[in-house]
């Protein structure tokens, strides 16, 4: 690569992260509308797959129920957390109390005559400031929300007549054809990525919940889908799901027991689940270094925050296939992948 090329993916790697932070606000309902379509559809193609010899749900139909079935999921979770956050409202005065108890205790520990209260030790938040910065972060997600349902609805429309438009663009069939193999794969491989999260996050968050319930942790309905959705940011999502319950329980009994018991035997769960059991699922089908997955999660995370989290395996996988389907671009995408192994060009 000569020194004028190399300065102009520079510039084009700078101008595209300008853009990307500049335009988040314009950006982000859009990509979660792509998001919610993608979801929706591919719930629907599998109810839609044949079951039972040749007998198959009609396309609408397996639509429909794949809409139900997400708005359904939306509505539980959105229940279960506003109830919580009731309950967590109630609750605070007993927390402070524990707290209290536990900073004197170590303060203790550690030699200290007087332990700091919370008050000197919170002294620079400013509880209006946090209160305003929750009342505009949540009517921003309401006010997103409904133009999130729009591009996905017109992303519904535009699905009808893409294929037909993908084989106008270019002037020859086999353009068209490698251009629908690359969206093929990158479909295939995500698919297969969603689906394995979600049912190992679903199992993970159950389990959470039972070992929650059992230890008679407070809120353990609420901790557990906040399981569910950090089982699906690389690395820090496991970290996230084993501390935050084990540091309530630390705050909310009198003893060690609870506590270590959450933070063994959940732990234990969340590490074989996440280091053992999804990498031999897995296999090679993503096949991406896990440095450039650390790496795209502190990215996305500073560009578009817990929604870049989520979303930079699936942005990285994206970019690994088609950065394989160029010359110039192929010893990219060779060091993004986990074994120097990448698709071939579709030709």
């Amino acid at each position: 690569m000569t020194l004028q090329r190399a300065a102009l993916w520079a510039i084009v790697v700078a101008a595209t992260i300008f853009l990307l932070v500049s335009g988040r606000g314009l950006l982000l309902p859009f990509v979660l509308g792509i998001v919610l379509w993608y979801m929706i559809d591919a719930l629907a193609d599998t109810f839609a797959q044949p079951r039972f010899g040749r007998l198959r749900l009609p396309q609408p139909v397996a639509l429909i129920a794949a809409v139900l079935i997400i708005g359904g999921l939306f509505w539980i979770v959105g229940r279960t957390i506003g109830r919580n956050v009731t309950a967590v409202v109630a609750a605070v005065p007993n927390y402070e109390n524990r707290l209290t108890q536990l900073i004197e205790h170590g303060a203790r520990l550690i030699g200290l005559e007087q332990a700091p209260t919370l008050s000197e030790l919170f002294a620079r938040v400013s509880l209006a400031d946090t209160l305003g910065g929750v009342a505009t972060a949540a009517a921003s997600v309401v006010s997103v929300a409904g133009l999130i349902l729009i591009y996905a609805l017109f992303l519904f429309v535009e699905q009808l007549h893409f294929k037909r438009k993908l084989a106008n663009v270019f002037s020859s069939d086999g353009q068209a054809t490698r251009v629908q193999a690359v969206l093929d794969r990158i479909d295939r491989e995500i698919r297969i990525y969603i689906r394995i999260k979600t049912t190992l996050a679903t199992v993970t968050s159950a389990l959470a919940y039972l070992v929650m319930s059992l230890v008679g942790v407070d809120f353990a309905g609420f901790w557990a889908v906040m399981v569910f959705f950090f089982y699906y940011i690389p690395t820090v999502g496991s970290i996230l799901a084993i501390v935050a319950p084990a540091l309530l329980t630390l705050v909310q009994f009198d003893h060690l027991t609870p506590f270590l018991i959450v933070l063994f035997v959940f732990g234990t769960i969340q590490v074989v689940t996440a280091n053992v059991i999804e990498p031999a699922i897995m296999g090679r089908s993503l096949n991406l270094s896990p440095l450039v997955v650390i790496v795209s999660l502190v990215v996305w995370g500073t560009i578009w925050g817990v929604v870049g989290m989520f979303l930079c395996v699936p942005i990285m996988v994206v970019a690994l296939i088609v950065l394989a389907q160029f010359e110039t671009t192929r010893p990219v995408a060779v060091l993004l992948s986990a074994d120097g192994r990448i698709p071939e060009s579709s030709q």
